[in-house]
């Protein structure tokens, strides 16, 4: 069911618009959604569902899309089967954004993570986390938007960890460094940052030196953010980990080692609570699960981290997304955090950042597992995975605040999983 600010969905049809872009929603039904995100002129807003395929059945987990060669793929965690899957579509640029299915293939058990990455011929590879303790690699030949594997990694762990979601190796990110050198694979389940440098003529990827986060913490996804260099002081490489089991945002400094030999991570600040402050009641707080973090900018040059919290339902008596209902609904919970515009140098030359709680906010819903900012910055849409539904909020580019009420969302979309926009510029080189 849509629902948008003042129930206009029923005039999108005939109502021009100001603006439109498109959404691309995942959902552990196995349906990938195509939805036309619109402004119209009395700056309303409406989600309209254009198209669905179910060609990344059965368990639709992760999104990532190719904006130059109009590519989407998409990893099946095949919870109810024995292997997963990865399937890759071609974008329809027409009016209603359907999916073309060009290749499906099974592949190792619970892909839930990806990344692309380039070589200096335009060679493209797609690099896969398995939460059952893999990482693979693909070839794509983006004009086909067709893939051969490539290489596998299989990770073991010497014995179990101290929590019982760590039992075995669980790989749940691949993300990209700075320097588009090394991907880094945050392992959940064996308490490591997993570091891999990337051949920038093969493409091969030859694993470095782990980098160990505190046990029983579970690692699950991080950003990086490099400061810039000034006439007094030299830039710096920092990553934010966010850990699913500890609940915390850890911030390290990144130093490159010589020869590629790997990467350095120095703790640079404090871990803070990723649900922003002890004074929330600390009860709920005890079943937080962080899901997603995302670095975003603000207008006057700011810097902040953003993290969804699910399985702690903070907010108990919200307005409905839906303005047709005026049952009031439990929600997580969206925080803000603020990072400082600049570095400083402590007294052992290290340098530092503190992180500063600026806001928590609803999600609009339960589990949002994850969400996606626009690429201006000032929506975010917000996939609730055991609501069914995808809200979209605005975010004040000036203060990076975001709103208290969804200005549109669509329910009845099952366990919602991914998110991403369509409408952002191609991007040139390895990693991008």
């Amino acid at each position: 069911m849509i629902f948008t600010s003042q129930a206009l969905f029923a005039l999108a049809a005939t109502t021009s618009t100001i603006s439109a872009t498109k959404l691309y929603v995942s959902s552990y039904t196995g349906n990938i959604t195509t939805f036309d995100f619109t402004k119209t002129p009395n700056a309303t807003y409406n989600l309209a569902r254009l198209d669905t395929t179910t060609g990344c059945s059965p368990n639709a987990s992760w999104l990532q899309i190719d904006v130059k060669h109009r590519n989407l793929f998409c990893l099946d965690e095949g919870i109810i089967v024995a292997n997963g899957s990865l399937t890759s579509f071609k974008i329809d640029d027409g009016e209603n954004g359907a999916l073309k299915l060009m290749k499906h293939a099974a592949v190792p058990a619970a892909p839930v993570n990806s990344a692309l990455y380039y070589g200096p011929n335009g060679t493209q590879l797609l690099a896969v986390a398995h939460y059952t303790h893999a990482l693979t690699t693909y070839t794509i030949n983006p004009v086909a938007a067709s893939f051969v594997p490539f290489q596998t990694f299989n990770f073991t762990m010497e014995k179990p960890g101290p929590k019982p979601q760590q039992a075995a190796p669980h790989p749940h990110q691949v993300v990209i460094d700075p320097q588009k050198k090394y991907l880094i694979i945050p392992d959940l389940g064996a308490d490591l940052l997993r570091i891999f440098y990337i051949n920038p003529t093969t493409l091969q990827l030859s694993e470095r030196p782990s980098i160990p986060v505190e046990k029983g913490s579970g690692p699950r996804h991080g950003v990086f953010h490099t400061t810039r260099r000034t006439v007094n002081k030299r830039g710096a490489t920092h990553y934010y980990l966010l850990t699913e089991i500890s609940s915390k945002i850890i911030g390290y400094n990144v130093t490159y080692l010589p020869n590629n030999g790997g990467l350095q991570f120095t703790p640079s600040v404090s871990p803070v609570l990723a649900y922003t402050t002890s004074a929330l009641n600390a009860t709920i707080a005890a079943g937080n699960a962080p899901a997603e973090i995302a670095l975003a900018q603000t207008n006057t040059g700011g810097n902040q981290l953003i993290v969804s919290n699910r399985n702690a339902t903070f907010f108990s008596d919200i307005k409905n997304p839906d303005p047709a209902n005026s049952t009031t609904i439990i929600s997580d919970s969206l925080a803000t955090f603020e990072l400082p515009k600049s570095s400083r140098t402590n007294s052992s030359g290290t340098q530092e950042q503190q992180i500063k709680s600026l806001a928590i906010t609803p999600a609009g819903g339960l589990f949002p597992r994850h969400f996606a900012l626009n690429a201006r910055g000032d929506k975010i849409a917000v996939g609730l995975q055991r609501s069914g539904r995808v809200v979209v909020y605005e975010r004040c580019t000036d203060t990076g605040v975001i709103g208290k009420d969804p200005v549109v969302g669509f329910e009845g979309l099952g366990e919602v999983s991914s998110i991403v926009w369509d409408d952002r510029k191609p991007k040139l080189g390895l990693g991008a």
